[in-house]
């Protein structure tokens, strides 16, 4: 019957919500709920694919107009969201008359590429290598956060329901299905269900669906990505109310005793495993109640653990993604609303103006940079790329050398120096100067086991920040122009991305899970916030205050108190990450630049996007304003500049 009805969709034409028309061509997806086929025709400028649910899934006659109500309700989840990277998007949804009964439709983008059951069968038995898992997974949290936001539960989430697709050069993640409870609120134990299903989804326990049946299903992938084997795996013959219970009662996965098929890169790391073993036996855990509470929680434990393991050694290797920001590409969770609400503005922001934007210069062909610098008083930038170094001036980008031993590949940043040497910092300790006339000038320090992501240079001295290479911690060294350096730690394993010193004098870092602190000879004092996301860079402003900001739009005014710093989070109008900041020194307006070529300006009510050139669509590396002029460079190389004065 399955082969009938499948021969009989291809070629037929249906008609969506919207009235618009879909001829159904090649077959490219079976499963239980139903078939996959590809359209004759884009939708929207892209190409769409339109599933057919099984009639026999529309239990009763309320069923198809509860699933009307609910895929609507999908459609809009969808539409609204600010970047719906991770998800599929539902473009329209109908329903037609087949020779077995009325068989409903949903009609999605089309993603060319495999599904993650595909992915993990290719590699025979053994896991992904931890980098590649730690980013499909990001992904796939990413893609559940949004969901659960908008009181949405996957219910059927497991590898086929993952699309690995290729999008601008980058592999991503793409979920798919679930969400429909109309058609699947009665939907049989079957053997797919068994190994990723929570037991609650099998009614085999009382309550709701909710978050932490998702959580369950993605703990249950992670398992088999990282060594190869379904964390559920049915035993041969074994009848599945046997199988149930076992669920409910028996051990729970742990990696540790699949050592032979992990990456290399846990193998030998015991201690990793370990801590991946723990928040996985957490997570599927047969008590919804005793799991993580959200995706967002679990995620923010594993994530660590599983950055620790691709971390580059001093030696060499790349460096990791930076870590899954929720905030960065949905809205800020409730919860996190809660704990740290955002006062009112007392006059609401209202976006620029578009202003005239000029170029200073053109992308860089196949470059992408990691930081830039403006030098001789405006009149020329230098930055660093995965390739090289270059300069800009006049108008023209031209490859800049860099002397012997230095590989361009271990910088991380560049800085400016009271001295006005150029400050190199990276990899393996790495820390020099560099000026014309004099050269390459190390600046010893007291390890090479560290990899330095930011730093700060003026008349007290050079503060650098950044993590061990070898073992987690953020750590901070402060080089005075006279004495030793000393080495202080982190209060946690964040790793630390950015510092500045206050016109009071406080050193004040950022970092990664929301780390905020203040350093001193004595050590580190963390500044209380809420931790809703990452901090990527801190800048100092006048009257002892700092501006730091980060993932999802984060953006906190930290100012002098009796006791220590206070934080206060600000509105600010944009959802991207915010890599970079800094502040005018003759106005004190701070201005921040970030992903998807986010530039906004602070002002008495908050944060607003001042929008730049249309060409402009890659992430801003840096922003100089210098009243009347502000500069910004995007990490393809294209540099602009707005003057208020023309």
């Amino acid at each position: 019957m399955d082969a009938e009805l499948r021969q009989s969709l291809i070629g037929r034409v249906l008609e969506g919500a919207q009235g618009v028309r879909y001829e159904l061509a090649e077959l490219v997806g079976e499963g239980r709920s139903g078939f996959v086929f590809k359209t004759t025709q884009d939708v929207l400028g892209a190409q769409a694919a339109v599933k057919v649910f099984r009639p026999e899934l529309l239990r009763g006659p309320q069923a198809l107009a509860r699933f009307t109500r609910e895929v609507m309700q999908l459609e809009r989840l969808l539409a609204a969201l600010p970047d719906r990277r991770g998800l599929a998007h539902v473009m329209d949804h109908g329903a037609f008359e087949s020779p077995r009964g009325p068989a409903p439709f949903v009609v999605r983008e089309y993603l060319p590429g495999q599904n993650l059951t595909r992915v993990i069968a290719a590699h025979g038995g053994f896991g992904l290598p931890a980098a590649r898992a730690r980013r499909i997974m990001g992904h796939v949290a990413r893609a559940l956060f949004a969901l659960h936001e908008a009181s949405y539960v996957h219910r059927d989430l497991k590898p086929s329901q993952v699309l690995i697709t290729q999008e601008r050069g980058q592999e991503t993640a793409r979920i798919k299905g679930g969400c429909i409870t109309a058609l699947s609120a009665d939907e049989p134990l079957d053997p797919p269900n068994l190994l990723y299903g929570a037991p609650e989804s099998f009614g085999a326990m009382n309550g709701p669906l909710g978050p932490e049946t998702d959580v369950y299903s993605f703990a249950a992938i992670l398992y088999e990505l990282l060594c190869g084997t379904a964390a559920f795996a049915p035993r041969p013959g074994e009848p599945r109310q046997k199988a149930l219970v076992r669920l409910l009662s028996g051990d729970r996965p742990q990696l540790g005793r699949v050592r032979a098929t992990l990456p290399a890169e846990l193998r030998d790391r015991p201690d990793l495993v370990a801590g991946l073993d723990r928040e996985i036996a957490r997570a599927t855990s047969a008590n919804p109640q005793q799991r993580h509470g959200s995706i967002r929680e679990l995620w923010l434990a594993l994530e660590p653990l599983l950055r620790e393991a691709v971390r580059p050694t001093a030696s060499g290797g790349s460096a990791p993604d930076e870590p899954v920001s929720f905030d960065s590409i949905f809205p800020r969770s409730i919860e996190s609303a809660r704990l740290v609400p955002i006062p009112p503005p007392s006059a609401a922001p209202v976006a620029a103006p578009m202003p005239a934007w000029g170029m200073l210069g053109p992308p860089i062909a196949g470059e992408r940079l990691r930081a830039a610098l403006v030098v001789e008083d405006g009149r020329a930038i230098v930055a660093l790329g995965a390739r090289g170094f270059y300069r800009l001036a006049h108008g023209e980008w031209s490859a800049a050398p860099l002397p012997a031993g230095i590989d361009a590949r271990a910088v991380r940043g560049l800085s400016r120096l009271p001295s006005g040497e150029l400050l190199l910092f990276g990899d393996a300790g790495l820390c020099a100067a560099l000026s014309p006339r004099a050269g390459l000038r190390r600046i010893p320090l007291p390890e090479r086991d560290l990899t330095l992501l930011a730093a700060h240079a003026d008349d007290r001295g050079l503060v650098l920040v950044g993590e061990r290479a070898s073992r987690p911690g953020g750590v901070a060294i402060l080089v005075p122009h006279e004495g030793a350096p000393t080495i202080l730690a982190a209060p946690d394993t964040a790793r630390l991305t950015g510092v500045t010193r206050t016109s009071s004098g406080h050193v004040i870092a950022v970092g990664t899970q929301g780390t905020l602190v203040e350093l001193g000879e004595r050590g580190a004092r963390d500044v209380p916030w809420g931790r809703t996301g990452h901090l990527y860079a801190i800048a100092a402003g006048p009257g002892g205050v700092a501006y730091a900001v980060g993932s999802g739009g984060h953006a906190l005014r930290v100012e002098p108190a009796h006791g220590g710093a206070v934080a206060t989070l600000e509105s600010v109008q944009t959802t991207r990450d915010l890599l970079g900041v800094a502040v005018d020194p003759s106005t004190g307006v701070a201005w921040a630049v970030g992903a998807d070529a986010r530039l906004v300006e602070r002002q008495e009510g908050g944060w607003i996007r001042v929008p730049l050139d249309p060409s402009v669509m890659a992430a801003l590396v840096l922003v100089w304003p210098r009243a009347p002029r502000v500069t910004v460079v995007a990490e393809d190389g294209s540099a602009f500049f707005h003057d208020d004065a023309r």
